[in-house]
């Protein structure tokens, strides 16, 4: 059986020309799913109240911080590995926010080829942000020409999912919420819980 790695991205803040000084996008890479799938099904059993349990989705913003260290904790614990890629937005050129999908394809490129392999296949799944069926098929046209640049023998498959039918996703989530945090507010207590867990921790920073 070929080499398979599963691929969840997510992001937090945002890529407005206002807001927020940090975008951060995250991939968490899994040969199994389930790998982080009972993370998010272990926090509800042993973490939320009874009425809480019902939530559709779990998310970093709208926890506590009892919440947050047990999944992030379970993350350190779990076979797994972390990509980031922090933007400092006053670098980004003005008319660029013009093109936010675009802008947004290929910060995503960037963080998919630190992850592709001469081989095998990525199953890539990300938080399905777009109703618009064209903005959705520009980016899987985008990344997969960009991967077959670097590794022409790899298979991508790419599917755009809400984060709510998806407890890989709502992981994803607290990471990407943990290290933006950690650039956005100066708040770094999250992010070390998770730090060894970043492979590209030390060019996670992009036109640092």
């Amino acid at each position: 059986m070929s080499w398979v790695r599963y691929v969840f991205i997510d992001e937090s803040g945002d890529l407005g020309k206002y807001g927020s000084r940090y975008f951060t996008i995250i991939a968490i890479v899994v040969e199994n799913p389930k790998t982080l799938d009972r993370i998010i099904k272990r926090a509800r059993e042993r973490k939320l109240k009874k009425k809480l349990k019902e939530l559709p989705e779990m998310k970093a913003n709208k926890s506590d911080r009892r919440i947050r260290e047990f999944i992030l904790k379970k993350v350190k614990e779990a076979k797994c590995e972390i990509f980031a890629i922090v933007v400092d937005k006053s670098k980004i050129y003005s008319h660029l926010y013009e093109v936010k999908d675009r802008l947004y394809n290929y910060f995503c490129g960037v963080l998919l080829n630190q992850i592709g392999k001469s081989s095998g296949k990525l199953v890539v799944v990300i938080d399905k942000k777009h109703t618009n069926t064209l903005i959705r098929e520009n980016f899987n046209k985008y990344i997969e020409s960009k991967i077959k640049e670097k590794y022409p023998d790899l298979k991508v498959d790419i599917s755009h999912l809400p984060s709510y039918e998806k407890n890989e996703l709502q992981v994803a989530d607290f990471v990407a919420w943990s290290i933006n945090r950690k650039f956005n507010s100066e708040d770094d207590w999250y992010y070390k819980i998770i730090e060894d867990k970043i492979i590209n921790k030390d060019e996670m920073e992009l036109w640092k």
